[in-house]
């Protein structure tokens, strides 16, 4: 793409040169370990080996290589434009890669990319990470949270608290296993969806994404990176695919170490109740990784100086139960929350006296199973309670 230099040095000018020059070094590399571990560069930071313009092969085009990144004009004239495609495909994969876009700009990098020549777009048949300067787009534009940047671009919002940095790089991760779709930005999570249950297919049927009958059907394909609007830039792309020996331990196993955890359905509020009995009204609940949570306690003992207190602390994965009641058992004036142990507690309600009550929000990004007390002295023993997390 030589004769396309001068088009890519002038946009990339245009694109970065506000921001000032990033240093190439140590960029576009993988670490030893990395390499032990099964992780592959898709993008050397010289070449466009392995990728391809969709449906056109490897031709002149609006994207190029400058300084490291890979960046796309989507102003650039006499080329081809459209979005650039990995030669090969890919199913169960770890992917992280870094991105930068223009003020206002608009991207976004597909999984499970079918590519036949009847297929017009890669949007039809691919799943979008949605790629976006949220800060200066239009504010109208972002009502739909599912524009936001890292959702599933016009299916699965983005509701995380997580927003790309402005004219910098953003690192984002793509886990897909088993048709489950999991998506970071700057390491917060925001979208876990399965591909291949009734939610998916019930989400994009009443999106605007239901007018193509390939989209997000299948949980394999190309990867693919979008020309669209105002030039965007990636670097440090690297891919793991994960063999069935290699996947995470995830959640599909833990239904089967709780009793009637598979009965459960997942909820989005967990309602807890207690009084003088010392022990919470309901001792199991299921929840989704990366959702927000509403926990809300009500202490129903009667109202009066002498009634027990009780509270919910939700304790992180693999806390010793016993242990952090021992250290929490002289915290009277921090309500047996103190902040000595705030590393290893989630969430905690206040501590409320009869008839009182109180809530609180949390998200927990990791599956697994956790505890939650009455961290009151002497009460942890019989209240207890599990949240399985899928």
């Amino acid at each position: 793409m030589k004769h396309n230099l001068t088009i890519a040095g002038l946009f990339t000018a245009i694109l970065f040169g506000a921001y000032g020059c990033s240093s190439t070094e140590q960029q576009n590399m993988l670490s030893d370990q990395e390499k032990k571990e099964g992780w592959t560069l898709l993008f050397d930071g010289k070449t466009m080996n392995g990728w391809h313009l969709f449906n056109k092969g490897t031709i002149p085009s609006a994207w190029s290589v400058d300084s490291g990144r890979l960046i796309c004009n989507p102003h650039a004239k006499d080329v081809k434009h459209g979005d650039l495609v990995t030669d090969s495909v890919y199913q169960d994969f770890d992917l992280h890669f870094e991105w930068k876009i223009a003020k206002a700009g608009n991207s976004g990098l597909f999984i499970n990319v079918q590519e036949r020549p009847e297929l017009a777009t890669t949007f039809s048949t691919g799943p979008e990470y949605q790629l976006l300067d949220d800060k200066n787009v239009d504010p109208d534009y972002l009502k739909n949270p599912t524009h936001r940047a890292a959702a599933i671009f016009g299916v699965v919002p983005n509701n995380s608290n997580s927003m790309p940095k402005p004219g910098e790089w953003n690192q984002s991760r793509i886990l897909q296993q088993n048709g489950k779709v999991t998506f970071w930005l700057n390491d917060v999570q925001t979208i876990q969806v399965d591909l291949e249950s009734a939610e998916w297919k019930n989400l994009v049927a009443h999106s605007s994404l239901n007018k193509y009958p390939d989209f997000g059907a299948a949980v394999s394909g190309h990867l693919a990176v979008q020309d669209w609007t105002n030039g965007v830039a990636f670097r440090n792309i690297k891919i793991k695919e994960l063999s069935k020996a290699q996947q995470p331990a995830e959640s599909e196993n833990i239904d089967k170490t709780i009793p009637g955890a598979e009965k459960l359905e997942f909820t989005d509020t967990i309602q807890l109740q207690a009084n003088e009995n010392m022990r919470f009204d309901k001792e199991l609940f299921k929840i989704k990784t990366g959702k927000k949570i509403r926990l809300i306690f009500k202490n129903t003992g009667a109202p009066s100086n002498t009634a027990m207190a009780h509270n919910v602390v939700i304790l992180k994965k693999a806390t010793d139960i016993a242990d952090f009641a021992d250290a929490v058992h002289d915290a009277k004036n921090e309500q047996y929350v103190p902040a000595s142990v705030a590393s290893l507690v989630i969430a905690h309600t206040k501590l409320v006296g009869g008839g009182d009550s109180d809530e609180v929000d949390f998200t927990i990004s990791e599956p697994g199973i956790y505890d939650y007390i009455c961290s009151f002295p002497g009460h942890w023993g019989t209240m207890q309670g599990k949240i399985v997390v899928e």
